[in-house]
């Protein structure tokens, strides 16, 4: 078989992947989008010349180079969504909402709050004149409803959760809120938060407190989506409140099944993630998958013919995608599965490579800025791995075992197969008829198949595991900044039973309508099957090296997994020598790509102090000459409300794992706020550091929970107050607060902060942490002469006094502060303190990241808008 006509069997694979490239070019090659259109329509001429007159050979050759420059000229024409945002004055103070409930209401994780999206029929506000505002067109805006009292009675939370139960589809509703632009934290690498909420229709977030919220008479929204809203509160409530299961199983069911995942908590995310499985926890396209290819099993089974069997499975895929309820990702997937089973029928299912191409093709086509998103990656690629590389694998090695294994009963059988697989139906007749004088002869038959079988199965469900993580080693590096260490295990261990968790599920759901005695039989299968998930998961997830955490690979490891999984693919069909070193080649470059470090994005011979941008927090990355690395603090929130975001996760790591850096030397605490301690825990966990610093605090549980994660890691912990000098990598770092004699209160306070001066050669910078005048009274008499400063408590009034600022004379200065924050940091009078003084101030809320390098005897600056 020559390479042409290999490739000619999956044409539209191909095209696919050579549209792909087309829009991948186009983001790194800056051409005007007249010149990739024209040079599309040229080749397609080219080719129709080719095809007529040079052969099939440069004919194809030219129609690829015809779809990567349709591909890079689609980019230009991709649809961008209109979303609605309310004007600048509306936003970040309290405003009136009349509007209309367009996604129910969904309890979190904690069941303190709750989220729910409105379409606004009018958002007024009166201004400190008295003068009333009004904003009359439709935004979409999502909310979270709090409790106005934290320290509720049981009754009174039931009541709460009750009232919040009839936030549903069309219910009109008046409500006070304090509405927020979708904003992303304005650090290199951080998640397109702003992006992802546009995506879905959304152009504004707000806060509600639950006690505001009052029901109008009246409904709205279309009858479609009272239908859609109606059925699925319904299976909700079979899920949650039925009995058929306990309160975690139906937490993990409702995200499983439905996509309701609000009442995940964040613990329960992370193993899943640990372990390489979470494409089980969410409706993505492989649970979109297993749920069809059981409708499809069963009519086909049901002696339906092919043509309505995918129709009925289609059918039923739409209705799903409308109750999963999960937007564009499920969508997609849907769209996916149409296109490949409408694909199948065309080809017969001879080619499952092409179907999945021409459904990549139509979605790339219909949404080009899909390919850089990480759900059509993860899907694609696992497709690709599948039917690509996994299944003609399968066909060469246990399909025809498998194959000679049925009618074993049937001497006339083997004349059909080679002698080799007659030999083996030989054996197999006489091991049974052996064990047939202990058994029986048809349990004897039973035992020899099924053990085969399943031996057959195992084999499968392994070589197609391991082949899944291979390929999706990049993507799982990128997005979860994960080697995906024990992926292929706990794969193995969870997907056999997954399509029978699934199923078992939808079925005890649908049963408990009719009977629920059948309901329960069935429900007590996909408890079984999850109970089996969740046991083989947490013991794996417990693994230490499961936590292993990498940063961000370089071009030089995309290429190596690219070129790896290429190799691969044009192997698999070769003789067994070229398969074993095409898979070889697999598993060896993919494993590199997982390990390799990553080289870290640092500018030497530099001292640099990066302060990141957490909002109204405090975290700061020092990098020694030599490359040292030290984090002081790791934001955190200030909000009395519970919540399943982590800063120390969800934004630290994340920049640090773009510089390049899976290991810190240091990280240091200066107090124990929870804007400053709220996501150390977390940076300790993924980066290891060898040392943890402190000043003086007061025992808290936050405090203890770093304490107890460093001891498991094995962190030194070093205290330090003013007086201590040491030298640190090249540079020198005194501390200049709190004194050794200084006694913390009950609670953190603000002068509980570790303030660090750190000097290289002839340049300085001063980490004040959130010291007030009486401390900063103290550390001006510690001669803190510094050429950079980050400004004390995010430039409050309490903070920075004339007396410190001629102590410091600072050139350049840093504040911290998230944007329109609540307590109007920073004051203008320590602005204007500044100011006067001639210091070039950096804010974070108006310009994100800012990085100062000191070279030791010049300091230059760099901000977000600059990487």
């Amino acid at each position: 078989m020559t390479a042409f006509s290999s490739s000619a069997r999956v044409p539209l694979a191909l095209a696919a992947a050579a549209f792909a490239a087309g829009i991948l070019l186009s983001a790194y090659v800056q051409r005007p989008a007249w010149l990739w259109g024209w040079a599309a329509l040229l080749l397609v001429a080219c080719a129709m010349i080719a095809c007529m007159k040079a052969g099939a050979r440069l004919a194809l050759t030219t129609v690829l180079l015809a779809f990567i420059a349709a591909g890079a000229f689609s980019k230009f024409n991709a649809p961008v969504p209109h979303v609605t945002a309310p004007p600048e004055e509306f936003l970040y103070r309290h405003v009136e909402i009349v509007g209309h409930v367009i996604k129910d209401g969904a309890l979190l994780g904690d069941g303190l709050r709750d989220r729910f999206d409105v379409e606004s029929e009018r958002i007024s506000f009166s201004d400190d004149h008295g003068v009333s505002h009004e904003f009359r067109q439709p935004v979409s805006i999502r909310l979270t409803a709090y409790l106005p009292d934290y320290s509720l009675s049981p009754q009174e939370l039931a009541k709460f959760q009750a009232q919040l139960a009839h936030l549903v589809y069309g219910q009109r509703v008046d409500l006070d809120a304090r509405l927020r632009a979708p904003r992303n934290f304005r650090n290199p690498g951080a998640f397109d938060y702003a992006g992802y909420l546009r995506g879905l229709g959304i152009g504004a977030t707000g806060s509600v407190k639950a006690d505001s919220i009052v029901s109008l008479a009246g409904r709205s929204g279309n009858r479609v989506g009272v239908l859609r809203s109606a059925v699925r509160r319904s299976i909700l409530g079979q899920i949650t409140g039925s009995g058929l299961w306990d309160r975690r199983d139906s937490a993990l069911l409702a995200a499983m099944v439905i996509g309701h995942d609000s009442l995940l908590l964040r613990g329960v995310r992370d193993q899943f993630q640990e372990t390489g499985v979470y494409h089980l926890l969410v409706v993505s396209g492989m649970n979109v998958g297993l749920l069809a290819f059981a409708v499809f099993w069963l009519a086909r089974r049901l002696r339906a013919p092919d043509w309505l069997a995918s129709l009925v499975t289609l059918g039923l895929a739409v209705f799903y995608a409308q109750i999963a309820g999960m937007g564009v990702p499920i969508e997609r997937a849907v769209l996916m599965l149409a296109l490949f089973l409408v694909a199948r029928l065309v080809y017969r299912g001879r080619a499952p490579l092409n179907a999945a191409g021409f459904a990549a093709l139509v979605v790339l086509i219909v949404s080009p800025q899909a390919l850089f998103e990480a759900g059509f990656q993860l899907t694609f690629l696992a497709m690709l791995a599948i039917f690509g590389i996994g299944v003609p694998l399968l066909e060469r090695t246990s399909e025809p075992c498998r194959r000679a294994v049925r009618h074993l009963n049937s001497t006339a059988y083997d004349l059909h197969l080679s002698p080799r697989l007659a030999q083996l139906r030989l054996d197999l007749r006489m091991i049974a008829e052996r064990l047939s004088s202990f058994i029986g002869r048809t349990p004897a038959r039973w035992l020899v198949v099924g053990t085969l079988s399943g031996s057959f199965a195992f084999f499968d469900i392994t070589v197609v595991s391991s082949i899944i993580q291979a390929a999706l080693v990049l993507p799982m590096r990128v997005y979860f900044h994960r080697a995906a260490i024990i992926g292929m295990p706990a794969n193995i261990l969870a997907l056999p039973l997954a399509g029978v968790l699934l199923n078992a599920a939808a079925a005890a759901i649908a049963l408990s309508y009719v009977s629920m005695p059948l309901a329960r039989l069935a429900a007590f299968v996909a408890s079984a099957c999850l109970h089996w998930t969740l046991t083989s998961i947490g013991w794996l997830s417990h693994l230490h090296i499961s936590q292993w955490r990498v940063a961000e690979p370089g071009t030089a490891l995309w290429l190596l997994a690219a070129v790896s999984i290429g190799t691969a693919l044009l192997a698999v069909r070769r003789r067994p020598a070229v398969i074993f070193a095409g898979l070889a080649a697999l598993f060896i470059g993919t494993g590199i790509a997982a390990f390799a470090h990553a080289t870290p994005s640092l500018q030497p011979h530099d001292l640099e102090i990066t302060v990141i941008d957490v909002g109204q927090g405090d975290s700061i990355l020092v990098v020694a000459p030599d490359g040292a690395t030290m984090l002081i603090d790791a934001g955190g929130s200030l909000s009395p409300a519970p919540t399943e975001f982590d800063f120390g996760e969800d934004v630290v790591s994340p920049y640090l794992w773009w510089r390049g850096l899976d290991r810190l030397d240091v990280v240091a605490l200066t107090h124990a706020h929870a804007d400053h301690i709220g996501g150390l825990a977390r940076v300790i966990d993924n980066f290891h550091p060898r040392e943890l610093w402190l000043g003086i605090d007061p025992e808290t549980p936050a405090l203890d929970h770093v304490l107890a994660v460093a001891s498991a890691d094995h962190v030194t912990v070093r205290r330090h107050t003013a007086g201590d000098a040491l030298e640190w990598h090249g540079t020198e770092i005194r501390v200049l607060s709190p004194p050794p004699d200084y006694r913390p209160g009950a609670r953190p306070k603000n002068d509980d902060s570790l303030a660090l001066l750190i000097s290289y050669q002839h340049t300085s910078a001063l980490l004040a942490g959130d010291i007030e005048k009486k401390m900063e009274s103290f550390v001006a008499t510690e001669s803190p002469r510094a050429d950079v400063l980050k400004v004390a408590h995010h430039g409050s009034a309490t903070s920075s006094t004339p007396e410190f600022l001629n102590a410091v004379q600072p050139r350049f200065a840093a504040i911290s502060v998230g944007w329109q924050n609540s307590f109007h940091h920073p004051r203008p009078e320590v602005l204007a303190r500044l100011q006067a003084d001639h210091v070039r101030t950096y804010r974070t809320d108006m310009l994100g990241l800012t990085s100062f390098f000191l070279d030791g005897k010049n300091v230059t600056a760099k901000t977000a808008a600059d990487y």
